[in-house]
């Protein structure tokens, strides 16, 4: 059941609702171009990636009054030839709702429909190293990481909120086996969030599963000034295979010095930790940092480590910027990496 909004539908959105709309639509998104060159630890050779010459590289938005429409394609060029455009709708049912007289109070309505609804539970884990992601270490090595939920993302969702108090979550694919996600997230004081969630289709196998997720803000809670500190955490249970997996991390940062620690626990009781410990400061209205990451990998396996320094500055200057990106990898390549971006 693909739901596929075309440009030109968009295109048209954005004319017809300028027209209607009580306010103008608000157009986001950002643009980025630049390369990667590569050296190996001899300097012998060097190879040059294309970073997609030109790309958007978030969503580009259209923003309307009881609406916004996220377009999914990070290149153009792929388009070229009049294929539809994949994108996604949210739609403000409270505020439509609303309009029309009816009082919503606190409580928030959001349907979620197109090419990219999340398939996920909520979650509030920071996920420092990105142990959620397609993570590596070292390269070529894959780590099976949890994502409990849908692998669709053509799915209905809907959002209700009431306050800042309470969100609850749920998402499916109207097929005969009904994959879907159920969950919310509270936050129940000042500086402390906690999520949990439910699915019936944990990667793509049909497999029950669940998560829960909980952030403190260490900082907010005891009071501390000019100092950020927070913890999250998350567990995962496949119910079917009764498998778990946990992933922690602490973060804090003071003066623009900063440092993290991530720990993973992975499905198959197997351990990972990496740390990294960063340097932030702008000098004559450029924008400088520099960081060591030391990705520990399997903790109980020698000789997998991996270190790297990395090391930047940018200068915006007529609404773009101009950057210079630096890394290396101990015992790998050197990469400089120029590229210019711009926000709208």
């Amino acid at each position: 059941m693909k739901k596929k909004f075309v440009l030109t539908l968009a295109l048209v959105l954005v004319v017809a609702g300028t027209l209607v709309a009580a306010t103008p639509i608000e157009v986001s998104g950002s643009f980025k171009s630049g390369y990667d060159f590569k050296f190996n630890p001899n300097g012998v050779t060097q190879t040059v990636n294309d970073v997609a010459e030109a790309e958007l590289v978030t969503l580009l938005n259209f923003t309307g009054d009881f609406w916004k429409v996220s377009l999914a394609a990070t290149n153009f060029v792929s388009y070229d030839d009049g294929a539809d455009v994949p994108a996604t709708a949210e739609i403000y049912l409270d505020k439509a709702l609303a309009e029309q007289g009816v009082d919503m109070g606190d409580l928030g309505l959001t349907l979620h429909i197109g090419n990219d609804v999340s398939g996920s539970i909520p979650s509030v884990l920071a996920d420092k190293n990105g142990y959620a992601d397609a993570y590596e270490y070292p390269a070529g090595t894959v780590v099976a990481v949890p994502s409990i939920g849908m692998a669709t993302g053509d799915n209905i969702g809907l959002t209700v909120k009431y306050a800042d108090m309470v969100e609850v979550y749920a998402s499916a694919y109207p097929n005969t086996s009904l994959p879907m996600v159920i969950g919310a997230k509270v936050m129940p004081l000042d500086g402390v969030d906690v999520a949990a969630g439910f699915t019936n289709d944990y990667i793509a196998a049909g497999n029950n599963a669940m998560g829960i997720s909980a952030a403190a803000d260490v900082a907010t809670l005891v009071g501390l000034e000019d100092i950020a500190l927070a913890a999250t955490g998350a567990f995962y249970f496949d119910i079917d295979a009764e498998t778990s997996a946990i992933v922690a991390d602490v973060d804090a940062e003071v003066a623009g010095i900063g440092i993290w620690v991530a720990y993973y626990n992975s499905m198959t009781d197997v351990n990972y930790m990496a740390a990294e410990a960063s340097y932030s400061t702008t000098v004559s209205d450029i924008d400088l940092s520099a960081s060591l990451k030391a990705d520990l990998g399997v903790i109980d396996t020698a000789d997998d480590e991996v270190f790297t320094i990395s090391a930047g500055a940018g200068y915006a200057m007529g609404g773009v910027t101009y950057a210079l990106d630096a890394e290396y990898e101990f015992d790998g390549p050197f990469t400089l990496s120029p590229s210019v971006s711009i926000s709208f």
